[in-house]
């Protein structure tokens, strides 16, 4: 059986070929329905498309080879796919292609080029009538369908992320800007006559001096704190040039920030450029001041020696001057179009086009920076959700308070505590010698050496926290443990797990595993440090900080410790054959490294079958037979996962099952989609999966199903016969046909396959949790199935349900109508009956009355 199939997020044909014996082949239809276009039919509208696809280009002005290179993109994508809704959006995505691919050479004579053929973004999608929202969809289709290269992947990845991150800021800029300036009443019917910086030309100033100050120095924006720092100092200048000028008119009296006597006749220069209002919008407003100082003043000076503002360069007013904001504002224009085309980056200048409560702003909305996902594995640890963690997430506010956590808790401490001092001077010294050559390791490769430096400061603070801790922890189990500190292995791991917590909590563009490659660590080291981190930082991570460290836990698991230069290769390679399966590794008294990894594979297995077989509706008993397939994989064919993901195994496994047991649904395609709903899910694992190394090193990649059919089956064969119920007469059961030419399998069974199942992980029970540390009182999930069961249910949600609620439980649990917790609103209730009320009360309700005691006080 060959199974053909085009991988797209549409609908798309998928077509079966069953081979029989005699080399009949029968064409039979698997997948779903061909999705039609709603623009021109290949067939009889080729002409018609082209004659559009050529206005198009002329309208753009379009050069003569990008033309043809994404014409030729379009047909070969027409070859294979029907394309959905409008065809000119699609032209916008094959225009866009080729533009990105090709360069054009300057005119300074140095052999410089620039990235694309100078096309605005900007100018494709009005021609092509589309807006950035539904051009950001339909660019990551096309980057499927016309299968282009990773590396342009992973561009047009970093430019969404790139733009969201300054819409993100937009929408904070917006608001703010509204805060602290002021519109005129007569403003739109004047602003085009009047000869002095109007409320909307200084709008356009300021954020057009933010998009230039951040592309001046691209470093400096490496990370949203940063970013949203940066555009705090633009705002903040701007500011200070309105009030020198003694434009009272378009400042907002309402504004907390307003500096004394602001439009007395007194108020002077002086006074304006001294007046900061970065408090007042900053959390970390140290680090503000500090980038104003620093990179933001560099920034501007070098914009005055450019030419690129006017103004008074040694106290950085005069921007909105009468005689100085028109040309300000053309120039601000000029210089960041130039940068734009240079490097062919989304236009940002177009947010300003849209209006907050706009439908296509709330798409953009929709796509912007997420919460964090919540990875499969080890949920339990997660600390509880926070009050912020109800409302709307924010990302600027999450990423300060990740900061701010981090920071409050532990940059304080800038060397190793008393305790650990005890391990002696020498191995001391030996953990400060590898931290210093780490720290001149990423000052190196960290691209702005002034940012770098206090990141790594505050990486190194947490190391000695949680080092302090660990030790703490361990030397009960462990005495010996003071003496194997100053191990490399250790530090070394230790200190790149707390620097790429810190590059995460500001939001970096560094992702994981940038950091492992910063310090040349291997994943298979470094993922044994992070369960060890997550147990002893409770007290300063917060819990999207914890769901990064599991996250990237997952990631090494899934695919970086499988690369061929892994040391877990050389572990496996002097192991027995074949590798101990999960029952050995759980429940063996010695873990060694192999136990413990392997564990933690299986863990992750099942986990990710069981969260798949769920969204399949396959249920828990399929899970547990395709468990038994996935397990075999792991102690009899550990090659396959060489140089793959976790997840194609896994696929593969589900699918193989569906064939043996002569299931019609689900279809390859449907657990495809199925995988893209997981919070780790990427493209790229099924469109990328490799299939050999060729005599000159050279990878061959194609997708899942080649994978599938010539590699995976073939494999797994022999295990699925094998493993057989051994009461069934299998040679009655079992026929298959193999066409030699194209090594395809099909598995047709006349009756059920019942195979001998291996156990599988259970998932640890949650640890109750402490409300608050001056109380013993802990909190636990209850199951579903508690809560199906329970008749009579009366729920009472903490901060939300009114007190009439929880009296109800209250009477409902003690049965005689008492009112047991007291809410300060009883009329006549006096002290004597508060004391003998508490005395009479059950211990776990007196700790509940502690509790609401505590908050009472701390309110009042």
């Amino acid at each position: 059986m060959c199974i053909c199939i085009c991988i797209c997020n549409y609908k798309l044909r998928i077509r079966q070929y069953a081979i029989n014996m005699s080399n009949d082949v029968q064409e039979q239809e698997l997948g779903a329905e061909v999705v039609t276009s709603a623009g021109v039919s290949i067939d009889d509208g080729i002409e018609t498309m082209r004659s559009k696809f050529e206005n198009l280009c002329r309208d753009l002005n379009m050069d003569r080879q990008t033309e043809v290179d994404a014409f030729r993109m379009l047909n070969e994508v027409l070859q294979h796919y029907s394309l959905e809704g409008e065809i000119g959006h699609w032209f916008c995505c094959a225009l866009f292609a080729a533009c990105r691919q090709s360069t054009t050479p300057t005119v300074d004579g140095q052999d410089t080029v620039v990235m694309g053929n100078c096309v605005p973004l900007n100018n494709l999608l009005r021609s092509c009538q589309m807006s950035i929202y539904e051009f950001t969809p339909r660019i990551k289709l096309w980057c499927d369908m016309a299968n282009l290269p990773q590396e342009f992947i992973q561009q047009m990845e970093e430019l969404e992320r790139k733009f969201f991150i300054t819409f993100t800021l937009y929408k904070k800029y917006r608001k703010i800007f509204e805060q602290v300036f002021f519109c005129p009443p007569n403003e739109k019917k004047y602003s085009k006559y009047s000869t002095k910086c109007s409320y909307i030309k200084l709008d356009d100033i300021c954020w057009r001096l933010f998009l230039c100050c951040k592309n001046q120095k691209p470093t400096t924006t490496l990370d949203l704190v940063t970013s949203y720092n940066l555009m705090m100092c633009c705002i903040d200048l701007i500011y200070a040039n309105v009030l020198a000028e003694k434009r009272t008119d378009l400042i907002n009296p309402n504004f907390e920030g307003l500096p004394p006597n602001w439009n007395s006749p007194h108020f002077d220069e002086t006074q304006a450029r001294n007046h900061c209002i970065l408090k007042y919008f900053c959390e970390m407003t140290d680090e503000a001041k500090t980038m104003k100082a620093t990179v933001f003043s560099n920034i501007m000076h070098s914009f005055f020696q450019a030419n690129t503002i006017f103004g008074k360069e040694e106290t950085l007013l005069g921007l909105v001057a009468n005689k100085n904001f028109e040309r300000n504002l053309r120039s601000l224009n000029v210089s960041y179009e130039q940068y734009v085309l240079s490097v062919g980056e989304f236009d940002e200048r177009i947010l300003a086009a849209y209006q907050l409560d706009a439908g296509e702003h709330n798409n953009l909305n929709e796509q912007a920076l997420r919460p964090p996902v919540t990875p499969l594995t080890r949920k339990q640890d997660l600390p509880p959700q926070s009050v912020m963690s109800e409302q709307k997430f924010e990302p600027v506010a999450h990423a300060t308070n990740n900061v701010k956590k981090l920071s409050a808790t532990i940059s304080r401490i800038t060397e190793p505590t008393e305790f650990v001092k005890q391990a002696g001077e020498e191995h001391i010294a030996k953990i400060l010698k590898i931290i210093e050559q780490m720290g001149n390791k990423f000052l190196a490769k960290y691209p702005m050496r002034s940012e770098a430096e206090n990141r790594f400061r505050l990486a190194k603070s947490l190391y000695f926290y949680l080092m302090d801790h660990i030790l703490r922890a361990e030397i009960k189990n462990k005495p010996q443990i003071m003496r194997r500190i100053s191990l490399d292995i250790f530090n070394v791991t230790l200190m790149t797990c707390c620097t790429e917590l810190v590059l995460y909590a500001y939001n970096t563009e560094l992702n994981f595993p940038w950091i492992l490659e910063c310090f040349s660590i291997n994943a298979f080291e470094f993922f044994k440090i992070i369960e060890i981190v997550v147990r002893n930082g409770k007290d300063c991570l917060t819990r999207s900080l914890v769901k990064h460290l599991n996250s990237i836990e997952e990631t090494c698991l899934e695919r970086l410790v499988w690369q061929r230069i892994s040391p877990a290769w050389d572990i496996i390679g002097s192991a027995a054959n074949p590798l101990p399966p999960y029952m050995e590794v759980c429940e063996g008294r010695t873990a060694g490294p192999l136990q413990i990894f392997l564990r933690k594979i299986y863990q992750l297995g099942w986990a990710r079958i069981l969260t798949l077989c769920n969204e399949l509706n396959l249920g828990e008993t399929k899970a547990e037979k395709i468990w038994t397939i996935f397990e075999n994989s792991i102690t009899n064919k550990i090659h396959l996962l060489q140089d793959r993901h976790l997840d194609q195994i896994i696929m593969c496994a589900i699918y193989i099952y569906i064939r043996v047991t002569k299931m019609l649904e689900p279809k390859f395609s449907k657990i495809m989609h199925a995988y893209r709903n997981q919070p780790q899910a990427v493209n790229s694992v099924y469109r990328e999966v490799l299939i050999s190394v060729k005599e000159n090193g050279e990878l061959e990649y194609r997708d899942i199903i080649h994978f599938y059919n010539y590699t995976y089956v073939p494999e797994m064969t022999k295990f699925c016969t094998n493993r057989l119920n051994a009461n069934t007469d299998v040679s009655s059961q079992l026929s298959f046909s193999v066409w030699v030419a194209s090594h395809v399998l099909t598995f047709i069974f006349e009756q059920n396959v019942n195979l001998l199942l291996s156990p599988h992980p259970i998932e640890r029970t949650t640890v109750p949790k402490k409300l608050i540390p001056n109380h013993s009182l802990y909190v636990t999930k209850m199951s579903k199935n508690e809560i199906q069961q329970s008749p009579d249910q009366l729920e009472y949600i903490i901060s939300c349900s009114p007190a009439k609620k929880l009296e109800d439980m209250n009477k409902k649990v003690l049965g005689n109508g008492k009112r047991m917790l007291s809410f300060g609103d009883e009329p006549g209730l006096n002290a004597i009956d508060t004391k003998r009320l508490r005395f009479d009360q059950p211990p776990h309700l007196s700790q509940l009355q502690a509790v609401l005691d505590d908050r009472k006080s701390e309110r009042n």
